[in-house]
């Protein structure tokens, strides 16, 4: 049984969760949610202990009952190591999203001060953390499991999930109602937590990157599944960050202002493509093009759905569609003897998919298609200049829009003679 399935999938009413299971970001129930200290579902059992307040968060935990985390206090500072371990986890976190442009959180108005709280309390089993949004009491606030683990090669990281849930804080600084596209969220905190700690292993995270490596024909906003594939979804996330800083705080200030005007952003995707738009960083469709070709040039094992066996004779799949925000790796075979190879890509109507061929492998020689004259589609041909570009051929199909497209391959093995074929139809 996967890791995956070892854990529950839950939803929990108004918060955003790091777990191996589903959360909502909005609220089922409008009334305001609760804070530990106050009542509600997720209720102390016992007397706070003096709250830890750091340099940036506040950290709330009792000394008694299941939600009390270790409270070994190996440096006589009056204070469980465990408690001061999750205060200086946000307090690193907090400030590397303000060094990068994002929004400090709002103002907490349920702690003993304005810093965001974070409440150690007992969790649901297979749940790390939880985020609740501005409409919770107080504002937003976060819960954290007592049971996490400060190690640098862990199951379920005390630093990751504490960067993780805080830059849900930051998330709701800009969507004060909580309405946030899942998909972006889930898939934004687990990359930026990452960011935070690039020396923590955190295996449960990794579970999900492998996930969705093997799986990249799936939309980014695929949310089935606990929302595995959006945890997954990092790569990406990721990749933005990188490639320019201003994106990814311009992406949830648009978010922000479609929300402040009671519009509908669907799943965030027009605006994705305006913050990279506006951050000269190029359309939606090919800045994702470039980071599907990155995926493969990294060596990363890409899965995909499906892979095709040439021959001198023109074949051609069945009508096939990519999704939307998704990326299909498709290897093509041709026979030992064969000197190039000729491949073409005709599609239907809708968002023209991106199309290019790798030979040689991840390091090897990229070919870019030719437009048909006339007709909707790509051609791409060449011969090889070694053996090595024959043994090891990858077709990428990349969809960077919110819809997919249907479309079709028609492929052929350049002969013994080394010339490539006057035709195009298949």
């Amino acid at each position: 049984m996967s890791v995956v399935a070892r854990f529950l999938v839950l939803a929990v009413a108004g918060g955003l969760t790091l777990a191996m299971g589903a959360h909502s970001a909005v609220a089922a129930d409008p009334a305001k949610v609760a804070r530990p200290t106050t009542g509600g579902e997720y209720a102390y059992s016992a007397v706070e202990a003096a709250p830890y307040v750091g340099a940036r968060a506040v950290v709330h935990y009792v000394t008694t009952g299941t939600a009390a985390p270790p409270l070994n206090d190996d440096g006589d500072t009056g204070y469980p190591d465990y408690v001061e371990q999750v205060g200086a986890a946000a307090d690193t976190a907090l400030l590397y999203y303000e060094r990068h442009g994002f929004k400090l959180p709002l103002p907490d108005a349920g702690g003993p001060d304005s810093k965001p709280d974070i409440y150690i309390d007992g969790l649901p089993a297979g749940v790390f953390g939880l985020t609740f949004p501005e409409t919770a009491e107080g504002g937003s606030f976060v819960l954290v499991s007592p049971r996490l683990d400060p190690r640098q090669r862990t199951f379920g990281s005390l630093r990751i999930t504490v960067a993780h849930e805080l830059f849900h804080v930051v998330q709701f600084s800009y969507v004060a109602s909580g309405r946030l596209p899942l998909w972006a969220a889930e898939g934004s905190a687990t990359a930026l937590s990452m960011l935070v700690f690039p020396q923590v292993e955190d295996l449960a995270m990794e579970n999900f990157l492998s996930g969705w490596l093997s799986q990249p024909w799936l939309p980014l906003y695929d949310e089935r599944s606990g929302c595995a594939h959006c945890y997954g979804g990092a790569w990406w996330w990721q990749y933005l960050a990188r490639l320019k800083p201003g994106i990814l705080p311009r992406y949830f200030a648009l978010l922000e202002a479609a929300d402040q005007r009671g519009k509908s952003s669907r799943v965030g995707v027009a605006e994705l493509d305006r913050a990279l738009r506006n951050s000269r960083a190029g359309r939606l469709g090919d800045v994702f093009a470039s980071f599907s070709l990155n995926l493969y040039r990294r060596g990363l094992p890409v899965g995909g759905p499906y892979s095709l066996n040439s021959s001198t004779r023109p074949r051609a799949t069945s009508v096939r569609t990519v999704y939307g925000l998704s990326t299909q790796y498709v290897p093509i075979r041709v026979p030992r003897a064969a000197r190039g190879v000729v491949v073409a890509v005709p599609h239907g109507d809708g968002p023209a998919p991106r199309v290019v061929l790798v030979v040689g492998g991840p390091k090897g020689r990229r070919i870019v298609g030719k437009r048909f004259r006339p007709g909707q589609g790509v051609i791409l041909s060449t011969l090889f200049h070694s053996s090595r570009e024959r043994k090891r051929i990858v077709l990428i199909v990349t969809s960077g829009h919110l819809n997919g497209v249907a479309y079709q391959v028609g492929y052929a093995a350049v002969g013994r003679n080394g010339k490539l074929p006057g035709w195009i139809a298949f």
